[in-house]
């Protein structure tokens, strides 16, 4: 990634990286624009929620 090219050695992101940090995720993310961020966070809270209800019927 360029972004990592560019860094000094004193800087967090490779320092994280090299530490073994994937930070793919996080430069996908800032891909997306703010309303396909909020879109992929009301997914999975929806799907955490199916979870939730789930797990009480299975154990209630």
């Amino acid at each position: 990634m360029e972004i990592l090219e560019n860094k000094n050695s004193n800087d967090p992101i490779k320092e994280a990286v090299e530490f073994g940090i994937d930070l793919t995720l996080f430069y996908e993310r800032l891909e997306l624009t703010p309303t396909q961020r909020i879109e992929k966070h009301q997914q999975i809270l929806s799907f955490v929620e199916e979870l939730r209800r789930a797990s009480g019927k299975k154990n209630g």
